[in-house]
């Protein structure tokens, strides 16, 4: 099936017809068509259609006009073009445009799309479950600020509610509980509204639980912002991760949340599978460094902190999306929010990044440190997180065509960051 969808990709503008991709495909039509909807997760026509809306989009985001966009990619009028986005993104092409960026089209990979099945027939069955008012919520796709990606695993209901899926229970189960933990220190976060009979999760096709959450009240948090004012920013970020980890506390082990096996799967695959990329300078110790990490004592942490899921509430700092929660030591999470933020500021000729990053990531640990003082060990372990940071994104990536470009950046970024340690 990854051959013909390679295939549809390159001859979007030619449209074969379901007679001629079936006969490539080596299947008779009905059993193609049935086959493409299983594994895909939507009818053909349909996909087709939003992979030519991507592309579309994409021109008009670079310059090109809605109509010259439109017949580039096969749709036969402007206003077909237009009904057919609206339907799939919840607005005209123009709103889009002005509130998102674009992420230029590549060519879907089936073993990456974990959540391929969503499409927004399953968010509207869904949230039909919630009942009342809020079965007749409009839905809108999750565009992340950097890079224009689309969610694939949430939609928007209405203005005010997030209807998020999650692959397991355990990982929906630990979602729910530490929105509740930390909303009950006062920390913005997205709490999940009850079913009507009571439940706070739904359980969902192919294994998956489905929440709907309240969104938490501001915006995501935009690297380009952060990275221009570095110390109050880093201070800030800092104690609210620290707050975070606090809140968490309360949980015991009521959370049930798994350890983090980081330094085996850096020893044993991150490593190896990037040992290519490794600049002459990379630590001869590093192996000794990540072992280290060992004796750190875990608690429950974020896991993903990474801009698009802290948010800016004014004075607060809410958080969302703790589908990586694990148990690790705390002193990881700052570390990734310094990486996470490098990455998509690393190589903009518009952005201070380069004098300005290593003062924002002295300042987030120093904003942890003053809510929730860090030991020695702990200090000493930066060093290596933050190098582990891009060597797992450099050995998940690899062979990504989703997220190459995510695997370019960190390869470049590997060798600055070396020079560029904080400490």
């Amino acid at each position: 099936m990854q051959r013909i969808l390679d295939l549809i990709e390159a001859t979007l503008d030619a449209d074969l017809s379901p007679a001629e991709l079936a006969e490539k495909s080596g299947y008779s039509l009905w059993h193609f068509l049935h086959l493409f909807s299983q594994e895909v997760g939507m009818p053909l026509r349909r996909y087709r259609t939003r992979r030519r809306l991507a592309h579309a989009i994409w021109h008009m985001s670079q310059g090109m006009g809605a109509t010259d966009a439109a017949l580039r990619w096969g749709f036969d009028t402007h206003s077909g073009f237009f009904r057919a986005f609206r339907r799939e993104y919840g607005m005209p092409p123009a709103a889009y445009l002005r509130l998102h960026p674009a992420a230029a089209p590549s060519v879907p990979v089936l073993k990456e799309e974990v959540y391929r099945m969503l499409t927004r027939e399953r968010f509207r069955e869904a949230l039909a479950h919630w009942g009342g008012e809020y079965a007749s919520l409009p839905l809108t796709p999750v565009i992340f600020p950097h890079g224009g990606q689309i969610s694939d695993s949430a939609m928007y209901a209405g203005d005010d509610h997030v209807l998020k899926a999650y692959l397991d229970e355990q990982s929906c189960r630990l979602a729910v509980l530490l929105a509740d933990a930390l909303d009950a220190q006062g920390i913005p976060s997205a709490r999940a509204l009850p079913l009507p009979d009571g439940r706070c999760a739904l359980p969902f096709p192919a294994g998956m639980w489905m929440t709907l959450c309240r969104r938490v009240p501001g915006a995501p948090m935009r690297s380009a912002d952060l990275i221009r004012t570095p110390m109050e920013s880093g201070l800030r970020i800092g104690a609210a991760l620290a707050r975070l980890h606090k809140a968490a506390e309360a949980l015991g082990d009521a959370a049930g949340a798994d350890d983090e096996p980081y330094s085996d799967h850096i020893l044993n695959w991150a490593l190896p599978r990037a040992r290519d990329f490794l600049p002459e300078d990379f630590p001869a110790d590093y192996a000794q460094q990540v072992e280290a990490l060992r004796a750190l004592p875990p608690v429950l942490i974020h896991r993903d902190p990474n801009p698009a899921n802290l948010i800016d509430c004014g004075g607060e700092t809410g958080f969302v999306d703790f589908d990586l929660s694990r148990r690790f030591t705390r002193v990881f999470d700052p570390c990734y929010t310094a990486t996470a933020v490098l990455s998509e500021v690393f190589e903009h000729d518009d952005l201070p990044w380069q004098e300005n990053w290593p003062v924002f990531c002295r300042a987030l640990l120093t904003g942890y440190d003053q809510v929730s003082p860090l030991t020695a060990g702990e200090w000493q372990a930066v060093p290596a997180l933050l190098l582990g940071n891009e060597l797992l994104s450099i050995a998940a990536f690899a062979d990504s065509s989703k997220y190459r470009h995510v695997f370019e950046t960190n390869r470049r970024m590997l060798p600055w960051l070396l020079r560029h340690l904080p400490c």
